[in-house]
Formats: structure tokens, C-alpha cells, sequence
């Protein structure tokens, strides 16, 4: 568990200090409902305080995964200790027979294509995507931030969304997906990242235009149940008012994760 600041000039007054704390990518799987990782993490979460915490996505690894996958979910969302709530999407190893049982896990606010938004304080929205395609759709089928000067944060699974979220001018999006590569050489060199972003940019955060968006490695594995050079992560943000660094030539500019503590 990290804790890092994120600084933008769209955050409201009152929303200054907020804590978000992000839990991505279980990729759970049948034979081991409850595996180190996500037991160390029910532990911390009973120790940590936060605003917010979102779930975006990876609950599970592969068909037949569903019920060990709710089991878990359930016991991280029983842990959590948010003051406002618990909002999460799906990501695309869930199945659709687990999307159907999510009303299961009590305590989540679920954002579907049926119900993207949820205006969490008069100065703050979340949306949230279930698939790439659905943010736009999202945006538009929205109602509008529920008081002036509101912050719109998105809840995605793909990071590469980030083009779609500053197209729209949301100022920040919470991503998984990648894992961060999962297994890397170097900081800069992982061999596979399932992310059409350099892999570079399969961590961290990263800017595109007026839009940041925070990437988590994720707390799981794909395919190999191991990482290397890469270890699980649950963030937790502090939003800050401030202005935006300024970004070199390239479209990105990957930003250093400053520690808060």
C-alpha cells in the first residue's frame, strides 16, 4: 500500500486532502480464494482510513473463477473503512456470469452502463466504464457535475482510455490492466504489458493534455500466478489543488509519484 499525491487545478477547495484508495486486478482464481496477497491487503485495509476506495476491475482470472472471485471481493469490501463509499467498474477478465452476481457483494456502487455516475458530494462526480468503448457513451448519457466548479473522476480499466478521458477533459481517470508488466528487467523495460501504451507508461502517472491518469500494478497475476521486479500495489491518492507540471514534446509526460508518507 502507497500513498502518493496527485496535484491538478481542477480539484475544488473542498475537495482538498481527499483520499482515494485504489484496489485493482485480484485476478483471483478457484483453487485459491483467498491467496497471500489479498489476505496481507484485508489485514492493511482494516488499518487504513480513506474517503473514497474504487475497484477497477480483474476480480477474476478465467472462466470458472466466479465464486471464489465473489469470496474474496466480498471479504476486501467488508475490510474497507470509507468514509464516503465504495464505487468500482469491471475489467475484461470478468465474466458475464460474475457482472450478474456483483449485487452480491454489498456495499459497492457499481457503475454499469445502466448507472455510470455517481455524484458522490455536491463537488465531486465519479463515472465509471465498463468497456473501452463505453466512456463516451457514459459522458454523454451523464448528467452534469452536481455543483459548479465540480471534479469529474473516472473509473476505467484500460489506461489507454486516457485518450477518450482527455478528449472529454476529465481531469483524472484511475487505471489497472496492465499490472505493470508483471515481469521487468528494468523500470523502464517490461516484455509484455497487455497495454497498446510503451512500456513505460504501464505504471505510474501519466499526462496527456490536461488529463492525468493514475495506473495501480494491481495486486494479481495473469497467465503465471509470479512477479518479478514488480511488486502488487494498492495506491492510495491524495488530491491536491495545484497546477499541472509542464509536459515535453511528446504526447505524455510520465510524471514522478511523489510519497506522502
Amino acid at each position: 500500500m502507497e500513498r502518493f499525491e496527485v496535484v491538478h487545478p481542477a480539484v475544488p477547495q473542498a475537495l482538498e486532502g481527499l483520499t482515494i484508495l485504489h484496489i485493482s486486478d485480484l485476478h483471483v482464481r478457484r483453487h485459491r480464494p483467498t491467496p497471500p496477497t489479498i489476505a496481507d491487503l484485508i489485514d492493511a485495509l482494516a488499518q487504513t482510513e480513506a474517503d473514497l476506495v474504487v475497484l477497477t476491475g480483474d476480480f477474476m482470472d478465467r472462466p470458472g473463477d466466479e465464486k471464489s472471485a465473489l469470496e474474496s471481493l466480498k471479504g476486501v469490501v467488508a475490510a474497507c473503512r470509507a468514509r464516503l463509499g465504495i464505487a468500482g467498474v469491471v475489467g475484461n477478465h470478468d465474466s458475464g456470469a460474475l457482472r450478474e452476481r456483483l449485487s452480491e457483494v454489498e456495499g459497492v456502487r457499481w457503475l454499469t452502463r445502466g448507472q455510470p455516475v455517481w455524484n458522490v458530494l455536491p463537488e465531486l462526480r465519479l463515472i465509471g466504464s465498463e468497456e473501452p468503448e463505453d466512456l463516451l457513451a457514459s459522458v454523454l448519457a451523464s448528467p452534469a457535475p452536481a455543483g459548479a466548479g465540480a471534479m469529474t473522476i473516472g473509473l476505467i480499466h484500460y489506461p489507454s482510455e486516457i485518450y477518450t478521458a482527455a478528449d472529454l477533459g476529465i481531469p483524472l481517470v484511475l487505471a489497472g490492466h496492465t499490472h505493470a508488466g508483471q515481469f521487468r528487467v528494468s523500470p523502464r523495460l517490461a516484455p509484455h504489458t497487455s497495454s497498446d501504451l510503451p512500456a513505460d507508461l504501464a505504471t505510474g502517472i501519466l499526462r496527456l493534455r490536461q488529463t492525468l491518469c493514475a495506473v495501480s500494478r494491481g495486486l494479481g497475476q495473469a497467465v503465471i500466478e509470479a512477479r518479478l521486479n514488480c511488486p502488487p500495489q494498492a495506491p492510495v491518492y491524495v488530491l491536491r489543488r495545484g497546477e499541472l507540471p509542464g509536459i515535453g514534446a511528446g504526447d505524455f509526460n510520465r510524471l514522478t509519484m511523489q510519497v506522502a508518507w
